[in-house]
């Protein structure tokens, strides 16, 4: 659902809200309520308790955070983990996208208080373990798109991000640096308003086009193709609320060779047009 009510927070955000049984609440771990957001300066939170976890993607930009006598800024790539029942505070001076997620169940909140000891704060710094945004990506998605996914399987999900918060679960470099994927993935964000064909992302790390598929899916979870579409719609989300350029500068600012066939993706992908997503009141 889209989220229109807190101030700060631009039109085109998601909310998404989920409940459980008991069982589930009494043997899994699970999502309470979880959301992609775009929010602008104005936008902050003031909360003294809430039953559940918090964690945090941020994808672009930066959120001020003060927890338990701290003060942190988590900037693109890095994931924020907070125990709900301490008061927090969170916003931004600028322009901000995260996802974010309330995860509760089973030893939760000890795995939580584990993690922040280890780290000595809330604050992970994820550049040595980028598939973890991926996971976080995924999994919410998945509300997005109504799938019925079992309960366990989403807990053995949420139990691998939390644990790839763990110092000791960061993968040591690969000797030639980043692995294909990673490295494709950048090669996209460099370069979006260009023709990204699958056999020039895999001629960029030397293997072949259907390893890279293979290689891809493994660890993103989607196709190399569904990863571009989705770069480009975030990117032009980005550049239609912070910029005045025209909708046909922003088509070919993420690769599209015209505006119309730019706004029939982004109308499929977002629901509305550029258009419409750029003029509605900020909710």
């Amino acid at each position: 659902m889209l989220c229109q009510n807190e101030t700060g927070v631009l039109s085109g955000s998601e909310l998404f809200l989920h409940t459980v049984d008991a069982a589930t609440r009494r043997l899994f771990f699970y999502i309470n309520s979880c959301g992609h957001y775009h929010c602008e300066q104005g936008y902050k939170v003031r909360r003294n308790h809430m039953d559940s976890l918090l964690l945090m993607y941020i994808e672009q930009g930066e959120l001020f955070v003060q927890y338990e006598g701290k003060e942190y800024t988590a900037r693109s790539g890095d994931v924020l983990l907070m125990d709900g029942t301490y008061p927090q505070y969170y916003g931004t001076a600028n322009y901000v996208e995260f996802y974010w997620m309330h995860i509760a169940g089973s030893n939760a909140f000890e795995l939580c208080s584990y993690l922040t000891r280890l780290r000595g704060g809330v604050l992970h710094r994820m550049a040595d373990h980028p598939e973890t945004a991926g996971q976080i990506r995924f999994l919410i998605s998945q509300f997005k798109t109504h799938q019925a996914i079992a309960a366990p399987v989403h807990s053995s999900a949420l139990y691998s991000i939390l644990c790839s918060l763990a110092p000791s679960a960061q993968r040591p470099p690969e000797a030639g640096g980043e692995g294909p994927v990673q490295q494709v993935v950048q090669f996209i964000r460099d370069h979006l308003n260009e023709e990204l064909g699958l056999k020039r992302l895999a001629a960029e790390v030397h293997i072949s086009p259907s390893h890279l598929i293979r290689l891809f899916r493994q660890e993103m979870h989607r196709s190399p193709h569904e990863y571009i579409v989705l770069a480009r719609m975030d990117r032009a989300k980005y550049l239609l609320k912070t910029t005045s350029l025209p909708v046909k500068a922003i088509a070919a600012e993420v690769g599209y060779q015209t505006e119309s066939s730019f706004t029939g993706t982004f109308t499929e992908k977002i629901g509305i047009s550029p258009r419409k997503f750029r003029e509605l009141p900020l909710g």
